[in-house]
Order: C-alpha cells, then structure tokens, then sequence
C-alpha cells in the first residue's frame, strides 16, 4: 500500500541460516512493508528495541531458557510476540501462547500467511491460523498436579530413587510413592501413558515440568 509505515521486525532464531532466510524474504518482494531492526539467536540484545512484531522461535537451542520464559520476557518489554518453529511441539506453542504469544506459523508458510500473520500480531491480534487452530485441537491434555506431586515427578524423572525422593520431599518412601502413584493415575486418566519411569520422564519432558529440575 502507498505510503504504507513499513512494520518493524525483530526476528530470533537460533540458527543463522534461517534468520538470513527470513530477513531476505522480507527485504524483498515481500507482500508488505517492513524494516528488520533486529535479527540474532538470543534475547540477549533485545532490551531497548522498539519493534511491532517479535518473530521468535519456539525452540532456541540447547541451554537456552524455555519459550514461555522467552515469551514472557518479550511480553513484559511490551512487545508483541508471534512464534515460529519447524517442529510443531504443541505443548511449548500452548506454553508460548499461555504466557503472551499472539500466535503461531510453522516454517514452512508462504510469505503471503506470514504477511497476514505479521500484520495481525502487530496490532495487537490473535493470529489463529489453520495450523495453530490444529495443533490447538490434537494437543495433549496436562492433568492437574499438586505441586507435591509436581515435586515428586520432577525429582522420580529425573533419575532419583524413590528413597531419595522421599528424603528430598522429607516424606515417607511410603508417601513419596502415593504421590507417584497419583501422578500416574492422572496421566493415565487422559489417556497419557505414565507406568515406567521412561514414560513419567517424557510426559514430564512434554509438559516441561523438568525444566526447572
């Protein structure tokens, strides 16, 4: 449109390839004005920018903070905040949409949906595109935890055993074990396998109860 305020962008992604990628195909051609004030792997230099739109990845790499960290950083810089990712993880999109994200795209959109997807975000909107209302749609239920039982989950998951739980929580083994127990229980009850250890570490993992392990 003529005489059209170009959108200012900031994207972050962890990979060097795929920021030039999305800098380049919103330098030129792109179906709406836009100026790129900032691209990097990290939110590290992001403090101070002024932008409409932060195109943030779900997934930053190993040892970086988790998206809803991320997302609520960006947020409480007064930033609007639209995720992409090559792998649709839809419990990190739902953690990311939970704490300020106003919507999602995968990689693999047209530039024209991520025209559309930009624009809405930059004003404040939902974006709710096929992919997200998908993803929304199939993502897994999270059962609702106690926090002592998050407490004996994230422990039990992440290689201790049941007697060092017990003595990490100062309960009983007989104690810990009830709270295991439920935790299983109410997995199971939505239909989340949650028998072995392996299977409590990867509903855990999902949930993103161990990040903070």
């Amino acid at each position: 449109m003529l005489g059209e305020q170009p959108l200012r962008i900031v994207v972050i992604d962890d990979h060097e390839l795929v920021r030039q990628g999305l800098v380049s195909l919103m330098n030129h051609g792109f179906p709406i004005a836009v100026e790129v004030v900032f691209s990097g792997e990290s939110l590290s230099d992001c403090e101070d920018l002024i932008a409409d739109v932060v195109l943030l990845d779900v997934d930053l790499g190993p040892g970086s903070a988790s998206v809803e960290t991320n997302v609520r950083e960006l947020v409480d810089m007064n930033l609007n905040v639209l995720l992409i990712s090559a792998n649709e993880d839809s419990s990190a999109i739902r953690r990311g949409l939970h704490e300020g994200a106003l919507g999602f795209i995968p990689k693999r959109v047209s530039a024209n949906v991520l025209a559309q997807a930009l624009r809405a975000v930059a004003v404040g909107e939902i974006f709710l595109s096929v992919d997200l209302a998908s993803i929304i749609a199939n993502a897994k239920d999270r059962p609702d935890l106690s926090p002592r039982e998050v407490d004996a989950l994230r422990l039990y998951a992440a290689g201790l055993t049941l007697n060092a739980v017990a003595h990490r929580m100062g309960v009983s083994p007989h104690t810990a074990k009830e709270y295991l127990d439920r935790v299983r229980a109410k997995y199971e009850h939505i239909g989340r396998r949650a028998r072995t250890r392996t299977e409590l570490y990867v509903q855990a993992s999902e949930d993103g109860i161990l990040e903070s392990s």
